[in-house]
């Protein structure tokens, strides 16, 4: 009898240990969910320098204080909130900057939407300041409908509400333009 009872007991601590050992590690689960809400990124990043190549030649570099990662969404996205430094390298190592104190990055369409103070330096001297931009990596455009003002190399300024142009700005389509344009004789 004695063992029997031995047998019995033996075999409900082993199943209360098994209920408390599962129980615990289904509470930790729930836990950790209730951490997560749907609106949080998957992922963050901090102090971000991410070198960009193609075929080993480097071609971008791009610098933020912090990257919010939402690419788990259904129309996923990563988002820059401290803003973003880009430095664009052509073939010839000629170096054109980027900033802007906001910057977001559809995943799906390649569009990238920057706001605040965008500032862009061309490798040509080129300098455009503008409100927003948006840069179509697809098709290698740019456009805002916001007020922008560029400032060429030759001297020439232009001010204006919008504009599109490809990612060189060897064409610019601009909109409702007031600025100052040397012509030559």
């Amino acid at each position: 009898m004695r063992k029997k009872n031995l047998y019995i007991l033996v075999n409900f601590v082993t199943a209360f240990a098994v209920t408390l050992f599962f129980s615990c590690g289904s509470n930790s689960t729930k836990e950790q969910n209730l951490n997560l809400t749907e609106d949080a990124p998957i992922a963050e990043a901090f102090e971000v320098n991410l070198k960009f190549t193609d075929s080993g030649r480097l071609t971008a570099v791009l610098n933020t204080p912090k990257v919010l990662d939402y690419t788990n969404k259904n129309f996923g996205y990563r988002e820059f909130p401290e803003g973003i430094v880009l430095n664009m390298i052509d073939k010839e190592g000629k170096v054109s900057i980027i900033k802007s104190d906001y910057a977001i990055t559809y995943v799906q369409t390649g569009l990238i939407d920057m706001r605040g103070n965008v500032d862009i330096k061309t490798a040509d001297s080129t300098h455009l300041i503008a409100k927003q931009l948006y840069w179509d990596q697809s098709i290698n455009w740019v456009f805002t409908d916001q007020p922008y003002k560029s400032y060429f190399p030759d001297g020439t300024v232009n001010e204006a509400d919008g504009f599109d142009a490809n990612q060189d700005f060897t064409i610019l389509n601009s909109r409702v333009n007031e600025g100052i344009m040397f012509i030559e004789e």
